[in-house]
């Protein structure tokens, strides 16, 4: 009688634990579920151009749908060398749009780059970011 107890008591404490995982919450990235906190939307329609075959200096211009203003303060440049590989922040912009390789600091040699785009909106407590749009794969000529 004793065993039976105990495998009543593990599962009424699972089914409370279960439970309490299914909360429904407005933001996942959210943990005490505040209302006015947005995330970001994933961006769209990312288009890339490189630098023209023969150009002196290389560079990529990208450009994508801007997320509305409630949401999102600023955009995440991201740039890896395959869709799988790891991705580095290139650049932080405040627009629409980005020139990989118009800054002192940036470097674009010929070759084949991946890149792809998040929004991140500004908070009190720093940064939330949304997720990544997919990679956009782009040959930079000699």
């Amino acid at each position: 009688m004793k065993k039976r107890w105990t495998i009543y008591l593990i599962l009424f404490v699972l089914a409370g634990l279960l439970s309490s995982c299914g909360l429904k919450r407005n933001n996942p990235l959210d943990p005490s579920s505040d209302p006015t906190i947005i995330v970001p939307e994933i961006i769209s329609n990312l288009e890339i151009y490189p630098s023209p075959p023969g150009a002196a200096n290389k560079f990529v211009e990208m450009r994508w749908r801007a997320n509305p203003s409630y949401s999102t303060d600023g955009y995440y440049v991201y740039r890896g060398l395959g869709y799988f590989s790891t991705f580095t922040i290139v650049d932080t912009v405040y627009t629409n749009n980005a020139s990989h390789g118009s800054k002192p600091w940036h470097r674009v040699v010929p070759g084949e780059y991946y890149y792809k785009i998040s929004a991140f909106k500004q908070y009190p407590d720093g940064r939330l970011e949304g997720r990544a749009c997919q990679p956009v794969w782009v040959k930079v000529p000699i």
